[in-house]
């Protein structure tokens, strides 16, 4: 062992044959000192000593070469950087390998160097014939050292597949400066030849600083493509904080060979890195080649960036991120309009590879995004893109534009699956509290299993989702999903938006869409607006306890459960929608541009509507085609059980029932349905919760007869009210299925429960038409002895006053009046207006008394006999 206190003592050790060489004292260098053998330096115990460069000194301190290496324990190498001018292009890095291996153990320290090339710290040149290590190791450090170009810390270009750098133990890069790579910079130069960095153990790579790209590490394979894989790896304990650059303040990693891996399984967190521009903790750039990404177990944290405030991923060539058992929380993208992805944001310009990602057992939390995506923004353009997320808690993430946890879109076809997870207070400030999914051109498909998308708020639509089919289409299935608690504040979907021309939404397997909110705009739970897609809810699937509408608004509190504009609706045996509340229309569903509704055996009940249709609102052309099914116990101003405005049709047929559960109710009138379009039916039907007609254009239309004990209860309406005329109110026609109509069919219509006493309803002239019309009543007068009469033989309540006339006279009787009886009974002299029933009058006649003779004209004088029968009072 060679113990030395000066340059010459340890140039000579260098140059001879000992392994190990201490420092007895501090030395200034004032020449590059090569190693071409092994060999180790250290201080001797208990001292501490440093190897500085002197004021005229600016190369290399050391030089390793030609296989040689060098172990540094104890020892401080500084390159008295206050002492060289930055504008002194001589300087170089502390120690410069070229074909050997370097090795900083125990309490060896590089610091306070500037080099203006390669390498602050450290510069591992490219040798074909030896290939070049460096191991950081125990508590070694590189600090305070610059590079005006690349690797603050360390830069290394590799010669051979053999060239490695590795940092574990306790090993830090700290407080180091380059235009790129503040920490550490690697690249190939080579076609032939990859990168390899592993970070492991307890190594930190902190505050670093880099004016152009990696805060912390600058790396990438051979750009040019075509070259061996190159694989940075972050283990054990390895932790990359409070690095700044550009792009990429932690890490950044130009990918353009296949298979080239950013692998970090560290259980330290990448936090508090930060990039003006973008990719906080992590950016990746893939050129040519799919970029690989693998997540374990890693925590990405208080990261800040212009966009992608955790990580940036932009690949021409698509890419693989798999992330497992990973927590990225508080990450921030802040450029304004531009700032998206406060998590994550990741976009494939490929036309033709595919880009995958897969989150399992991860939590996005408190990430914020002055744009879209406040989790992740995902952009995956014209190729094919597949996103599982497993078993993942999305929450309290926020972005000031769309997609409060999740922005997702593409041009291609698209699969994302979620299962077993949770989307949670995320809010959005424009669309999408938890999820905007947009397609661009594509064929896609968004399935959700067993996910909870709870307590979320949008700005503007989708409280919790906004879906969006794009110019292609969009097939959603969410099974066994609760959408619960879920706001959106100034426009429609409280729980979910869903539109474009073709996206089909299926709730299946218990789905609950429950408890959301449109506060001014329109669908509590769901808001369609899709012209070939459809809304299907299977048999278990519950739509309950939504609001559309809190306050007045130009627009807004239509469709409490659902608001279609447009939309095909199914609603399958067993799905309910119940408790759903509007501001103005459609307490359970409002349809309206052309909708279609089919109500297969759902029930539609308690749903409160402040102005038309607490169970359905079918406005705007629309349709409603219910087979099955019940509407019941739902309220509204008009039309508790169903609105039907003019030029939009209900079909009510087969096992359809309204009020079968509970009768609906009305706050003004037609407590069961307002017919002012068109209303069709057939079978067995049961509406005796009232049918309010009007006008002549929205009478009951039969498609088919009516089932014997069918009941239509007919409501009174400005249409349906007595006439002073007694004209015929038609309320029922045939169809061209079904012209002819039957008695039966018009014994299943009720007159109204006022007004219509002496009112009828009955077959038309033809059998076409069923009408409301006066009851004609007949009049028999009997005991007329042959004599005739001129009285009417019928009557109706609207007949005027009728004065019935004495018959013609009976010899030897004379008439005494009409009466209701043959013997005692009333006189009748008028039979007045309104009366009704059947009358039976009978002519009373008294027989004439014998005459008395006639005597000559005369002066009756008083007192005089033959006169007295003349006077009254007269006495004999």
């Amino acid at each position: 062992m060679a113990q030395v206190s000066n340059e010459t003592e340890l140039a000579s050790a260098l140059a001879g044959t000992d392994s190990s060489i201490q420092l007895t004292a501090d030395i200034s260098v004032t020449a590059s000192l090569p190693v071409r053998r092994s060999v180790t330096l250290s201080s001797l115990s208990p001292g501490f000593y440093t190897l500085s460069k002197a004021a005229s000194f600016s190369d290399n301190l050391f030089r390793i070469e030609s296989g040689g290496s060098l172990r540094l324990s104890r020892i401080i190498l500084d390159g008295n950087r206050q002492s060289h001018s930055q504008e002194d292009n001589t300087n170089r890095s502390l120690i410069r390998v070229n074909g050997g291996s370097l090795y900083l153990e125990t309490a060896s320290v590089l610091r306070n160097n500037y080099s203006a090339a390669e390498g602050g710290g450290i510069y591992l040149q490219a040798n074909p014939s030896f290939p070049n290590s460096l191991v950081m190791s125990g508590d070694s450090r590189i600090t305070g050292c610059v590079s005006k170009t690349s690797g603050g810390a360390a830069a290394m270009f590799p010669g051979t597949e053999q060239d490695r750098i590795t940092l574990t133990g306790q090993a830090s890069l700290a407080e180091n400066y380059a235009a790129n790579g503040g920490g550490l910079y690697l690249r190939s130069l080579s076609e032939s030849l990859g990168c390899s960095l592993t970070l492991e153990g307890e190594t930190t790579v902190r505050e670093n600083h880099a004016s152009s790209t990696g805060g912390g590490i600058c790396f990438s394979g051979y750009r040019g493509g075509g070259g061996p894989a190159s694989r940075l790896t972050l283990t054990g304990k390895a932790a990359i904080r409070g690095n700044q650059a550009y792009h990429g303040g932690g890490i950044y990693f130009y990918s353009s060979n296949e298979g080239d891996l950013l692998d970090s399984s560290t259980s330290s967190p990448l936090s508090q890195n930060t990039a003006e521009g973008n990719g906080g903790a992590i950016f990746m750039a893939a050129v040519i080649s799919p970029a690989k990404i693998h997540l374990s177990g890693t925590v990405i944290r208080e990261n800040r960036a212009g966009t992608g405030g955790a990580l940036y991923l932009l690949s021409d060539s698509g890419y693989e991120l798999q992330a497992e058992s990973c927590t990225l929380e508080q990450n921030s993208a802040v450029s304004g309009s531009s700032g998206s992805g406060g998590g994550l944001w990741l976009q494939n310009r490929s036309g033709s590879h595919a880009s995958r990602l897969s989150f399992h057992s991860c939590i996005l939390a408190h990430n914020k995004a002055s744009a879209q995506g406040g989790a992740i923004a995902l952009f995956s353009g014209t190729a094919a893109c597949t996103f599982e997320l497993a078993d993942c808690n999305i929450t309290e993430n926020s972005a000031s534009s769309h997609g409060g946890g999740l922005l997702a879109g593409g041009n291609g076809e698209g699969t994302l699956v979620f299962t077993d997870s949770r989307f949670t207070g995320n809010e959005a400030g424009s669309s999408g509290g938890a999820v905007y999914y947009s397609n661009g051109g594509g064929n896609s498909r968004l399935t959700a299993g067993n996910v909870r998308f709870e307590g979320n708020r949008a700005g503007y639509e989708g409280g919790a989702l906004r879906i969006n089919s794009g110019t292609g289409t969009l097939r959603a299935n969410l099974e066994r999903c609760r959408i619960t608690g879920n706001t959106a504040d100034n426009n429609s979907g409280g729980g979910i938006w869903m539109g474009g021309p073709d996206t089909s939404l299926l709730l299946s397997n218990k789905t609950l869409t429950a408890d959301n909110i449109s506060r001014i705009g329109n669908g509590g739970g769901i808001y369609c607006n899709t012209d070939n897609g459809t809304l299907t809810l299977d048999g278990t699937a519950e739509i309950r306890n939504n609001q559309a509408g809190t306050e007045e608004s130009d627009f807004g509190g239509h469709g409490g459960g659902i608001c279609a504009v447009p939309c095909h609706i199914i609603l399958d045996a067993g799905s309910l929608l119940s408790e759903n509340r509007a501001f103005l229309y459609g307490g359970g569903i409002s349809l309206a541009e052309n909708s279609v509704l089919e109500v297969n055996g759902a029930a539609i009940r308690s749903n409160t509507a402040g102005k038309q249709g607490g169970g359905i609102r079918n406005h705007g052309g629309s349709t409603v085609n219910m087979g099955a099914g019940d509407i019941s116990l739902n309220t509204a101003s008009v039309g508790g059980g169903i609105y039907n405005d003019i030029g939009s049709q209900v079909y009510m047929t087969q096992k359809a029932s309204l009020g079968s559960a509970g009768l609906n109710n009305a706050l003004s009138h037609a407590s069961g349905i307002y017919n002012n379009g068109e209303f069709y039916t057939e079978g067995q039907r049961d509406i005796s919760n009232g049918f309010y007609i009007e006008d002549r254009d929205a009478v009951v239309f039969l498609e088919g007869p009516l089932s014997s004990g069918s009941l239509l209860q007919l409501d009174n309406s400005g249409y349906v009210s007595p006439n002073p005329e007694g004209n015929p109110i038609i309320v029922g026609e045939g169809t061209p299925s079904y012209p002819v109509l039957s008695a039966q069919d018009a014994e299943a219509f009720r007159e109204p429960p006022q007004d219509f006493e002496g009112w009828e309803i009955r077959l038309g002239t033809g059998e076409t038409q069923i009408w409301l019309i006066p009851v004609v009543y007949t009049i028999h007068y009997e005991n007329l002895e042959g004599s005739s009469h001129t009285n009417p033989d019928t009557y109706t309540v609207n007949t005027p006053d009728i004065y019935v006339n004495p018959p013609d006279p009976r010899p030897g009787y004379r008439f005494a009046g009409w009466y209701d009886a043959p013997e005692n009974g009333r006189l009748v002299t008028v039979i007045l207006q309104g009366s009704t029933g059947d009358l039976l009058l009978y002519a009373r006649w008294l027989p004439l008394r014998p005459g008395r003779p006639r005597l000559p004209n005369r002066i009756c004088r008083p007192g005089e006999p033959s006169c007295c029968y003349r006077r009254r009072g007269c006495r004999y």
